[in-house]
């Protein structure tokens, strides 16, 4: 994902499945802080305003049998466990629409959008054409189609800079009541900050119709995102998580989200619908150390002697889009022409590279394909059966 940086200490992976409760009205989630784990308080007595059979937002009404509760708890702790080994922390939650079944863990933990920001610009633009019966140009529609089913950063920037910027998250978080969610602190909209419970929230509310999207845009919105693509406008794999995690679901409607490197960590969310009916809401979001086993990649720098402000293992900061990079070994100084009076004495160091998504699309990143199968696992170890019901 290219272009997209922040500055972002917390460390989340957020896995929710959430209900859609009735109209005008949202779950309430709250969380048990000695077991991190969270409950969800479910509106009963409606049932959501159906849509058209290819989108169907109705949750099914034949009985189902929930989820053995102490069977959901040990894989959510296999799966965190198995995320750490490999470097990534993560909080996990699950509500099933049908039975109000849900646990969780950390998903009141902030994290910034990456793309899946590009589900509020979509949002914004197509209730602002409903609610003043303003016509989307078709150029606009066609920009919107290719930012959520290719995650295309050029048609989300287009969008973006034309119509609002800022303002277009600031209208999704009051229509939707999105309580936990900001707008970027520098204007970008990949730096958006959300949390997994609000993101179920949103997803809830653009199901039910809660936030004032009319039927046909509810509609658009689900299709565009059942139709992802399996490799994104800029060649990056995005069906880690959801896509590869549950192949024997029969629906599946998804906006993923990438970018590196925050802290000298990658940042991954796979968020959308699953099931027929939309029954599971589900949100996955991990922070993972960047790490290439086989071997860093490598620069070499040019360093001067006298100064004392070599590259260090830091980040470039939020407004420089530079490669962040760690000096590892000094070489042996390099013979040099005889120093002038305007010559400064150096040597060279090799210095590790990152795969800073501000310059790079990182599609062939080793460190990014181990982030993605980190993504993929948990969920297969949530849902082993490759579905989840």
């Amino acid at each position: 994902m290219k272009g997209r940086r922040a500055e972002l200490t917390a460390l989340c992976l957020a896995v929710v499945v959430a209900a859609v409760g009735a109209l005008g009205g949202c779950a309430a989630v709250t969380a048990d802080t000695a077991t991190g784990r969270s409950s969800v308080a479910v509106p009963s007595g409606t049932t959501p305003e159906s849509a058209p059979a290819t989108v169907d937002t109705a949750v099914p009404t034949d009985p189902a049998v929930p989820m053995d509760q102490r069977t959901l708890d040990d894989r959510l702790a296999r799966a965190s466990a198995a995320a750490r080994d490999r470097g990534s922390e993560i909080s996990i939650a699950l509500l099933d629409r049908r039975t109000g079944q849900y646990a969780g863990s950390a998903d009141t933990t902030p994290v910034t959008t990456a793309s899946v920001a590009k589900l509020f610009i979509a949002d914004a633009l197509l209730y602002r054409e409903s609610s003043t019966k303003t016509p989307l140009s078709q150029d606009d529609r066609d920009l919107i189609e290719h930012m959520l089913e290719s995650s295309d950063d050029d048609a989300a920037n287009e969008l973006w800079n034309e119509h609002g910027a800022s303002d277009l998250v600031a209208d999704v978080i009051g229509r939707y009541r999105l309580t936990a969610t900001s707008e970027p602190y520098d204007g970008n909209w990949w730096n958006t900050e959300t949390t997994a419970a609000d993101l179920v929230g949103y997803y809830s509310g653009l199901l039910d119709g809660r936030g004032g999207l009319e039927r046909g845009g509810r509609q658009d919105m689900l299709g565009y995102l059942e139709a992802a693509k399996a490799t994104a406008a800029d060649g990056y794999d995005q069906r880690f998580g959801i896509p590869d995690g549950l192949p024997g679901e029969s629906t599946v409607a998804v906006k993923q989200g990438w970018m590196c490197c925050i802290a000298n960590q990658w940042l991954h969310l796979s968020t959308g619908l699953v099931g027929a009916g939309n029954r599971y809401v589900l949100v996955v979001a991990s922070r993972e150390d960047v790490d290439y086993p086989d071997g860093w990649p490598t620069v070499t720098v040019e360093v001067d002697d006298d100064r004392s402000d070599e590259p260090r293992d830091e980040p470039a900061g939020a407004d420089e889009p530079t490669v962040a990079s760690t000096p590892t070994e000094v070489t042996s100084p390099v013979p040099t022409a005889t120093p002038t009076t305007t010559a400064r004495p150096h040597h060279y160091v090799q210095v590790r590279q990152y795969p800073d998504t501000t310059v790079t699309t990182a599609s062939d990143d080793a460190s990014a394909a181990h982030a993605r199968e980190t993504m993929t696992d948990v969920v297969r170890i949530l849902f082993p059966e490759g579905r989840i019901d």
